[in-house]
């Protein structure tokens, strides 16, 4: 929703944002995770498996289910696995490959007995191989997961077969549609192995990864860089080793990188947690999406182990478990209760802590009075957005959605894409800032808002099944985390809890209308019915968007969209069904309206095209008396405005809204 107000002010008034400063160096990923290995593998127990994802669960936020083309259970399997990732809110990434690696020498075609029956050559030029394991893929797809690898390593197979390598491509961009007709929303690709694409020509390396690009979702690369740097050591790889990356990511797709650095060299534990250590410093400049670890558990492979785990096979944790933990963004995260012991609640990992950034910079969340004074810097960033600031009913702690998807100038924000979203709180002083519902791929967490006793939040989800919106509430101390009992059916966003009631949108064929209910799901009922409607086929916003109660519950603020520049601040009265339409001159976008706590006054966006120096923050009252212009420094894009709960609507009222920095404002 927000998104689309934001690119209609950049239309209206041709905004140029400035520059922003890089990264700050040591960040490894927002999202991360394992391979996910069970303990006693091959003969490992169900309560292995439970333990495997709570494991991985400590280290991020991902999970990597690598799948058996030779298995023919291998469909059921990653069923199952992707369900009790989910249980964990792990976002799934599915990984099935046809090729066996020979060190970095090459690859060769693996079919098993996955080709049993089928005639002429074992070649991806024989069409009834390439449909074998297409049809592998698309059962895959049917999971829908977040992410889904079609093959692992492909420049190792090219170095082998070229023509097997061409006739690879051919098949997997005929099956990239095939999938997405499955599963839309599932990401898909390859993955590439760096340590072998560093002895090639950078022309060369190009060449293979440009045969995919027109149907890559991720741009993935795997490394294991003890192959190269065994003598050396960890301390031996380049500091560019990796940076080198960034001459293949040519767009803002995400970034997925698989690395390992095996315990059983000449310094064993110590050189992988060197390396761990050494990863910050090695990926400082290429900026990954996804950062995973090969694997979670050693795995034994007849009387061989595979140690490159963070666990050994038998459970016991090497340092390197603990090394990585402390690089991701669960270093705070607790282990659940030992088994026979009670859950209190299915509740997603615990975050940990920080001080939010103050310094100038392009994204910011700030505080004023009224009459324009006092403005104070809450939370800034470079390059990643935030919106929907919203302050607590104690008035000591904000609630905000964060932005991870990033464009081609670097910056994360709502022209990105909701999906990836996640929410946070931080104190007002700007210490305590915390991810209460961590991003996960293709998955909207946003638009949090305070239940009236400040205990909990509810927001918008999509991670649902279906990927369909629904509103959820938060406990703050249990992290337990439930549905609002809305309608069955409705496809609902943007809540607002005031007293016992809540009211929201609900998305519609021809246009969103809006809902109300009280808290515990009775009494819902339609309020609004615009008359306006989308075309069919039409991508346009039609209809009722951010609805606020009054603090009497006697009207609803809102903003109508009729398509195009069409956006009106409206007043409803519920006692008589009245709409007010507060926008009464043509060519002026508004909306965002919110309530002062004692209900005189709505503060709200307002941009004319003409006049772009009026451009902003602007308040009135409920009649559309009285209409001034907060005063706010220039040189920003102000949004999302809101009251402080119970300062009223004097002069001295804070407010607290975002500003992103456009020099022509």
């Amino acid at each position: 929703m927000m998104r689309t107000l934001l690119l209609a002010a950049c239309l209206l008034i041709g905004t140029v944002f400035g520059a922003s400063a890089q990264p700050a160096p040591g960040r490894i990923a927002p999202q991360m995770g394992t391979v996910v290995t069970p303990k006693n593998f091959p003969k490992h127990k169900a309560e292995d498996l439970t333990d495997m994802f709570r494991l991985n669960a400590e280290l991020g936020n991902v999970a990597v289910v690598r799948v058996n083309w030779n298995d023919a259970n291998r469909f059921e399997v990653a069923k199952i696995l992707v369900r009790m990732a989910d249980q964990q809110s792990l976002s799934s990434v599915v990984e099935l490959s046809p090729f066996k690696a020979d060190g970095l020498k090459g690859a060769s075609l693996d079919p098993g007995k996955a080709l049993s029956g089928v005639r002429g050559d074992v070649s991806f030029s024989n069409p009834a191989v390439a449909e074998a394991y297409s049809k592998a893929v698309l059962e895959l797809a049917e999971i829908r997961p977040a992410y889904l690898a079609v093959a692992t390593d492909v420049n190792l197979f090219a170095m082998t077969d070229r023509a097997g390598f061409r006739a690879f491509v051919d098949m997997y961009r005929d099956l990239y549609p095939r999938i997405k007709r499955t599963s839309p929303d599932t990401r898909v690709f390859v993955t590439f192995q760096w340590d072998a694409m560093r002895g090639e020509s950078a022309g060369a390396n190009r060449d293979l990864v440009e045969a995919f690009r027109s149907s890559l979702d991720v741009l993935a690369f795997t490394s294991e860089p003890r192959k190269l740097f065994e003598r050396e050591g960890p301390d031996g790889v380049p500091a560019d080793y990796y940076s080198r990356i960034s001459q293949y990511r040519s767009d803002n797709r995400p970034l997925l990188l698989e690395v390992s650095w095996p315990s059983d060299g000449r310094n064993g534990d110590a050189d992988q947690v060197t390396y761990i250590r050494s990863l910050p410093r090695l990926l400082d400049r290429v900026d990954p999406s996804i950062l995973v670890w090969s694997f979670l558990h050693d795995v034994k492979i007849l009387i061989f182990t595979v140690r490159a785990g963070l666990i050994n096979s038998d459970g016991r944790e090497k340092p390197a478990f603990a090394a990585l933990k402390d690089i991701s963004g669960n270093r705070s995260a607790s282990r659940e209760p030992a088994r026979g012991q009670p859950r209190t609640s299915p509740s997603p990992s615990p975050s940990t802590t920080s001080r939010a950034s103050r310094e100038p910079a392009h994204f910011g969340i700030y505080t004023a009075r009224l009459d324009g004074s006092d403005v104070q810097t809450i939370m800034t960033s470079p390059d990643r957005e935030m919106t929907h600031p919203r302050v607590s009913p104690d008035g000591k702690r904000i609630v905000l959605t964060r932005y991870n998807n990033r464009g081609k100038d670097g910056k994360a924000s709502e022209e990105q894409g909701y999906d990836n979203t996640e929410i946070m709180i931080v104190n007002l002083d700007g210490t305590g800032l915390e991810t209460i519902i961590a991003p996960k791929p293709g998955v909207i967490a946003a638009n949090g808002a305070w239940t009236p006793d400040g205990k909990s939040l509810i927001f918008i989800s999509t991670d649902t099944p279906k990927r369909q919106p629904e509103i959820r509430q938060i406990d703050l101390a249990t992290r337990r985390i439930t549905r609002v009992p809305t309608p069955s059916g409705l496809q609902t966003t943007d809540p607002h809890w005031e007293g016992d009631e809540v009211v929201f949108p609900v998305k519609g064929e021809g246009a969103d209308t809006l809902w109300i209910m009280k808290a515990d799901g009775s009494d819902a009922r339609q309020i609004t019915r615009p008359t306006q409607q989308r075309k069919r086929g039409s991508l346009e916003l039609y209809g009722d968007f951010d609805p606020k109660l009054s603090p009497d519950g006697s009207k609803v603020a809102f903003m109508r969209i009729a398509g195009g520049e069409a956006w009106r601040v409206m007043v409803l009265d519920r006692k008589t069904g009245q709409e007010r339409n507060l926008t009464t001159e043509d060519g002026i976008v508004e909306g965002l309206p919110t309530w002062s706590s004692d209900g005189r006054l709505l503060l709200y966006r307002h941009i004319d095209r003409k006049k772009p120096k009026e451009v902003g923050l602007y308040i009135m009252t409920p009649e559309g008396d009285d209409r001034k212009m907060v005063p706010l420094p220039r040189g920003f894009l102000y949004n999302h405005g809101t009251f402080f709960p119970g300062d009223g609507s004097g002069g001295k009222a804070r407010i607290i809204y975002t500003g992103t920095v456009a020099p022509g404002l």
